[in-house]
């Protein structure tokens, strides 16, 4: 029987979950029917935001998880006493040690959590990245499995959950994440023959199959320079869908991780069938993104989901006279977050710039700097206050500080959306005829994707027809 989960683990859980909460608007969690409570389990995900990754797992999953870290991090201060803490197992990468790295006591110790009921964590790319994509996974998450079924004559039931972590802005506070649990991968009779005939055949057959579940969850886009593309015309047909009615309320983290992967494949599929005609539309879509980044208007990151939008906005719904008693009435409380907020928030950006964290290590660094950054500073500011009114008013002071900030953060979001930045309003002046050919090209695009749409969807059913039918 697996072990319980200890008060301390369940005190870190609680910690990183109030963090979680904080940081991130949504975490949206599909699957996780295929947990087997009963069942000793590996989580095989993909690995797209550092020390994040583990953390969404870890609330996932009900049962304490013993996680596979690199082993470097264990000998960061105090860090690795919480990977201790939290049952992490440490891992020797190649990369690090050469032809030295030695896992026989990691994977020693990833078979007794198994054996035990357990569940057990691994992120099988063996790095972490900030591409829309599954690298090509190691074997170390079959070979474990493997081992642990031959040491139990294959009886021990091993399950391998694929997991696909979808960050729609990964770096971003306030935005939403799916976690999508597959079904899960067991080693059945077929691997079970090929393992006792060849056991690196059946290790690789057994990586490609937890390889092909994880690129099925995920937004997987081969190209690198693809993804701003992919990004951009999801944006488009989510303007499409709305025009439909199909999305009154907007969409959730896992209807938007469906329609990207939906994109993705209707890109295939226009690039097998009509090369030429992808290529234009490729070069017309970077045209457009450049233009729009050159007016300052904002060009599409790597990104399912803009900063800016929203499934329940304040104002969406609202008339224009309603618009404006929004912006009007919201400015004093707006003004009063970004005053108090504005020492953390210059301190945190200046940081950044310093570190400069790379991108899948941005959000961590968010969410360690950002609490210490604005915490500090509020406490000084509140002490401030208490040396000259007195304690009352400070109580009270210190009372605002965290709605307003957060308001702020919507004020200036929702400004955003209506294009009130400085750098769009100051983008747009002079600049009349390029506004207008980026207003007519976004409605050629929307026209031209709208067809593709609609050819796509039918090539889709009758495809569906012809696989009944066979």
């Amino acid at each position: 029987m697996p072990q319980p989960a200890t008060p301390t683990y369940r005190a870190l859980r609680g910690v990183v979950r109030a963090a979680l909460r904080v940081f991130y608007r949504t975490v949206e969690v599909t699957g996780t029917e295929h947990l087997d409570a009963a069942a000793p389990t590996i989580l095989a995900s993909n690995h797209p935001n550092s020390i994040i990754d583990p953390l969404l797992l870890g609330l996932s999953e009900q049962r304490p998880v013993a996680f596979c870290a690199r082993d470097g991090l264990f000998r960061v201060p105090l860090f690795g006493r919480v990977l201790r803490l939290a049952h992490a197992i440490p891992i020797q990468r190649r990369s690090d040690h050469g032809a030295t790295a030695d896992n026989d006591a990691a994977f020693a110790a990833c078979t007794r959590v198994l054996a035990d009921g357990g569940v057990l964590s691994i992120f099988p790319e063996g790095k972490t990245h900030a591409d829309l994509k599954v690298h090509p996974l190691r074997t170390g998450t079959a070979r474990i499995a493997l081992g642990a079924e031959r040491a139990r004559g294959f009886e021990l039931g091993v399950q391998i959950v694929p997991v696909a972590l979808n960050y729609l802005v990964r770096q971003a506070f306030r935005s939403d994440v799916h976690v999508a649990f597959g079904p899960p991968i067991v080693v059945d009779a077929e691997l079970r023959a090929l393992a006792e005939r060849d056991e690196r055949a059946a290790v690789r057959e057994l990586t490609k199959r937890v390889e092909a579940a994880l690129r099925a969850l995920t937004v997987h886009v081969e190209a690198h320079e693809d993804e701003r593309i992919i990004a951009q015309v999801t944006s488009i047909m989510v303007d499409i869908r709305a025009k439909e009615g199909l999305d009154p309320e907007g969409q959730t983290p896992a209807e938007r991780t469906a329609l990207a992967r939906r994109v993705v494949e209707a890109y295939r599929w226009l690039e097998a069938r009509d090369p030429d005609r992808t290529a234009e539309l490729h070069r017309r879509l970077t045209r457009y993104l450049d233009e729009r980044r050159r007016l300052g208007l904002g060009g599409e990151s790597p990104a399912l989901q803009h900063r800016t939008e929203h499934r329940s906005g304040w104002t969406a719904e609202l008339d224009l006279p309603g618009r404006l008693a929004f912006f009007l009435g919201g400015a004093p409380v707006a003004a009063w977050g970004l005053v108090n907020s504005l020492a953390p928030y210059l301190a945190l950006r200046a940081l950044l710039r310093v570190a400069r964290p790379r991108t899948d290590r941005l959000a961590v660094f968010k969410l360690v700097a950002a609490p210490l950054l604005f915490g500090g500073a509020w406490t000084g500011q509140t002490l401030g206050v208490a040396g000259l009114l007195g304690p009352v008013p400070a109580a009270a002071y210190a009372s605002t500080l965290g709605p307003s900030a957060i308001f702020a953060l919507r004020y200036v979001t929702e400004a955003r959306l209506h294009r009130l930045g400085r750098r769009s309003v100051f983008g747009r002046l002079g600049a009349g005829d390029r506004l207008a050919w980026l207003r007519a090209e976004r409605k050629r695009l929307e026209d031209e994707l709208g067809e593709l749409r609609c050819e796509f969807l039918a090539w889709r059913e009758a495809a569906g027809d012809a696989s009944e039918a066979a």
